[in-house]
Order: C-alpha cells, then sequence, then structure tokens
C-alpha cells in the first residue's frame, strides 16, 4: 500500500481528523487564560452553577442571568467537576465541540455525495483558514451552537435512511435551542424548507419527524418555562425583550450603527475572514443552488437552505457580530470542497492529499511546539495574564462580599476576569481622587484597582497615604498606608482559592 492509498483510507482520514483536531484545538491551552470579556463571563456562570447554583437558573455574581439558556454552562460545570476550576476546563468543551464538529462535516459530506475526497477536503476547509479554528479555542458558546446545528442537520438527512433518525434530529435541536434560544430553531427552519421545496409531504407528517419536532421544541422550551415560572415577567423583559428583540430591532448600544446598509455587513465580515476560499464558496453556492432548486436535489438544497436561512436571518439583525456566522462554515466548507472536487483530475486531488494532511500537521506542531503568540488569532495570545497574576493577592486581601475599588478602569474591563479569577467583585468606576480617600475614611482596609499611571498621579497627590500591595503590567492593586503591616502575601494556605 502506497502512501496516497493510506491516505485515501477513510480510517486514517478521521482517526487523523479526530487527533489533529484535539491538538489543535486543545494545545497550549494550559497558560493561555481566558478573555475579559465573553470567555470569563460564561465561565463565571458555570463556576456558580458549579458551586451548587441552581440546574436551571444562571446566575452572574449571584443575580439572575437570562443572557442564555444553560446546556453550555452544564458542561462547562462537569468539567470543572472532572479537572478544576480553570480557564482550560473551560476551553475544554469548547474544543471537544470543535472537534466533533469537524467530524460530522466529513460524515455529512460523506453521507450526501459519495465523495470521499471531498468529505475528506470538507473538514480540512472548516480548520483553516482560522476563523473556525481560533473560536474553538476560546470559552464561548458559538461553536456549541454549530455542532448542534451540524449534527442536527447530519440526522436530519440520515431520516431518508431510517426515520427513527428524526427523533435524533429532534434531540439535536433540542441542544441547539438550549445552547443558543431561538436561534437554535435554525435546524427546524432549515428541515422544513428542504421537505416543502421537495414537496416531501408525507414525510412532515410522518410520526417520526413530528415526534423529533415535538422533542425539539418540548425539551427546548424548558428553560424557559422555568424560569418563567421563576421570574415572571422580568424574565420575559429580559431575555425577550431585550436580549433578542431589542438587540435584533435596534442593535446593541456598544457598537457603531452600521447605517442603512447594515444587512451587507455579513457580507463584508466574509470578505475579510474567508479567503482563500470565498471565490468557489460564491460559484459553489451557485451552483449548489441551481441544483438545489432547479432539479429538487435535497442534498444540494439542505446545504445551500442552511447558508441562506442563517444569513437572511442574520442579516436582517441590527446586532451583527461575524462570530454568528460561525454555525453556515460547515455548510460552506462542503459547498466549497464539492465545488473543487467537481472541477478537478483526479490526479491533482491525489496529489493534493500530502498537502492537506501536511497543513494540518504543522498547524497542530505549530500550536504546540511553538510559543508564537500572532496578534490576529486572540486565541493563541496570553490572555488575562495580569489579571491571573494578580488574582491571588487580591483574593486574600480584598474580603468576599466586598467590592474591589475600581479607580477610572473602563466599567467592564477587566470585570469578568477579575471575577473568574479571584471571586471579587471589579464595582462600577470613579474619577474623582477624592472618592478614593473617602473610602478609607470609612474602611482603612478597601482595597482598589487602577492603571499604573493613575495610581502614581494619586499618589502623588496623597504622598504617603497609599500603599501598592501589587503592581502587574498596566495594573496598580493598592489600599491605604494605614493597614501596610496587615497585607498577606502568603498563598499557600486555605485562603488561596484562586482558580488557574
Amino acid at each position: 500500500m502506497n502512501a496516497v492509498s493510506i491516505l485515501k483510507d477513510r480510517t486514517f482520514q478521521i482517526v487523523f481528523l479526530l487527533y489533529s483536531t484535539l491538538l489543535i484545538f486543545l494545545g497550549r491551552q494550559t497558560d493561555t487564560g481566558l478573555l475579559n470579556f465573553d470567555d470569563s463571563f460564561y465561565a463565571q456562570k458555570a463556576k456558580e452553577l458549579f458551586a451548587g447554583g441552581s440546574f436551571w437558573l444562571n446566575t452572574f455574581y449571584g443575580q439572575p442571568d437570562f443572557d442564555k439558556p444553560p446546556l453550555p454552562l452544564w458542561l462547562t460545570a462537569l468539567a470543572f467537576k472532572g479537572f478544576g476550576v480553570s480557564g482550560y476546563s473551560t476551553v475544554l468543551v469548547t474544543g471537544l465541540f470543535g472537534t466533533a464538529t469537524v467530524y460530522f462535516t466529513y460524515r455529512l459530506s460523506e453521507k450526501l455525495f459519495k465523495d470521499p475526497w471531498a468529505a475528506f477536503l470538507s473538514a480540512i476547509i472548516l480548520i483553516f483558514p482560522g476563523y473556525f479554528l481560533d473560536y474553538s479555542r476560546r470559552g464561548m458558546t458559538d461553536i456549541a451552537l454549530t455542532f448542534f446545528i451540524t449534527l442536527a442537520l447530519y440526522c436530519f438527512f440520515r431520516g431518508k435512511e431510517n426515520a427513527r433518525w428524526y427523533l435524533a434530529f429532534g434531540l439535536s435541536t433540542a441542544g441547539a435551542i438550549l445552547t443558543k434560544s431561538v436561534l437554535g430553531l435554525f435546524p427546524l427552519l432549515v428541515a422544513l424548507g428542504v421537505l416543502v421545496l421537495t414537496r416531501q409531504w408525507k414525510m412532515i407528517i410522518n410520526p417520526n419527524f413530528v415526534g423529533g419536532v415535538v422533542i425539539a421544541l418540548g425539551l427546548g422550551s424548558t428553560w424557559y418555562i422555568i424560569n418563567w415560572i421563576e421570574y415572571g415577567d422580568a424574565f420575559v423583559r429580559q431575555h425577550f425583550g431585550w436580549i433578542i428583540w431589542e438587540r435584533f430591532a435596534h442593535g446593541d448600544p456598544a457598537v457603531p450603527n452600521a447605517g442603512p446598509f447594515y444587512f451587507l455587513g455579513y457580507l463584508k465580515g466574509f470578505f475579510g475572514n474567508y479567503w482563500p476560499w470565498l471565490p468557489f464558496a460564491v460559484v459553489g453556492c451557485w451552483q449548489f443552488g441551481k441544483r438545489g432548486f432547479q432539479e429538487n436535489d435535497d442534498r444540494y438544497l439542505l446545504v445551500v437552505l442552511w447558508v441562506g436561512v442563517i444569513l437572511i436571518v442574520l442579516s436582517v439583525s441590527n446586532a451583527q457580530y461575524f462570530r454568528y456566522t460561525l454555525p453556515v462554515f460547515p455548510a460552506l466548507a462542503i459547498i466549497v470542497s464539492k465545488t473543487l472536487s467537481g472541477w478537478l483530475p483526479p490526479d491533482w486531488k491525489d496529489k493534493a492529499l500530502p498537502w492537506l494532511v501536511g497543513a494540518v500537521m504543522i498547524t497542530a506542531l505549530f500550536i504546540n511546539v511553538t510559543a508564537i503568540e500572532l496578534k490576529q488569532a486572540a486565541s493563541l495570545r496570553r490572555n488575562s495574564g495580569e489579571v491571573r497574576l494578580l488574582a491571588p493577592s487580591i483574593h486574600l486581601n480584598t474580603p468576599e462580599k466586598v467590592s474591589l475599588g475600581n479607580y477610572r478602569l473602563p466599567l467592564w474591563s477587566p470585570r469578568n476576569s477579575i471575577l473568574f479569577y479571584s471571586d471579587r467583585w471589579l464595582a462600577d468606576p470613579v474619577n474623582q481622587p477624592e472618592q478614593v480617600m473617602a473610602s478609607f475614611e470609612k474602611n482603612p482596609q478597601a482595597t482598589w484597582l487602577s492603571r499604573m499611571g493613575e495610581f502614581r498621579k494619586l499618589e502623588k497627590r496623597f504622598p504617603g497615604q497609599l500603599y501598592l500591595v501589587q503592581s502587574q503590567g498596566p495594573y496598580a492593586y493598592f489600599t491605604s498606608m494605614q493597614v501596610r503591616e496587615q497585607i498577606r502575601y502568603d498563598f499557600s494556605g486555605e485562603n488561596n482559592k484562586r482558580v488557574g
């Protein structure tokens, strides 16, 4: 058996993809840390669940949180139980979801077109050029949603062989809903679109398909029902009123308005993030659309509706973040790989296989062997490094349930990472030096965080009255000179509860 024959072997390809993606998504994660906002935000909610919070009622710093359903938090809390509370345990869940998505992209492409080369290429295209890779190394919910949508549509297509797969389709869709709320309904919209456009009326009323829809909506609605029973209109107003409708209709206040052509925002995002595949994706979508709509071929229709339905819904929303398009990346990978497979002669495909395998291997080595931090890849940089080094001091010297003062730092930075790594809450910012000194008059043991430059200005204005507990990077953690002798630096005892 020659080298090309080995590379074409199905078992080799599956093992290679699974092993390589685990190395790529989970490599160099023990010291990477979590980004301040979203990653630390979800990790904190999972930590509170792990510490004894409600299975269904999310909290953030002990307060009810209605942002998203709890399925990813359950899995992250489970990782905390097995491997300890840490940034690595947080991204472990996302990395496993990313690996599983690569696998099911391969399997779905294989089932759709019976083209082994295209199936293998689709999995590799999903990994590169790096946007999917980057988010598979972060502690957010977008990759989990992508996995459940991919799995749901895989199960839906398998329903043609055995209608019982529709029940698995329903379970997967419920998982998508319990991951990211109404965005988890995408598999239902795509599946119904395929059945209606191909006039498969009998399948729509098939007991197994109906059962799958009931499972999806029934299980998927549990979080909403429980929170509505517990919190009533407050939950409805916050989740449906603000999180969904207000952001959909008016956008995120923190993001500048995109103007009258906001609905073209995702096209700009693909133009900046989907090279070198973008031209092939555009041509491929056109070809898939022709085969799907004109020839009523449900294989092509499934994939093109997967892309079209999601992008149309997302594009009419005023709250646009390119990461929201991650659920279409598996479909685009299938489109690009099948398009290239149709263009290339067999001998070119054989010659390309070693290069494809080599690119994956080099990427795995680059991530796991080198220490290079790419600026455009947040997941390869050391995140919240200064906060992680400050966390033991903050945990020891800021009493539990007492807020850490915030002098001229932004409202949310580095609040979430401070909370996750030190279990202490960074208060809203104050801008007047007198407010800092007044806090020491009320409580000499009060502690504050600021930028080092701001601390030096305070120190100059109030000489001999401030004590710098620890400086780290741009941050200064300080208190009153009156309690200098009470400051603790011994992190070896029971008080050292910080996470890794």
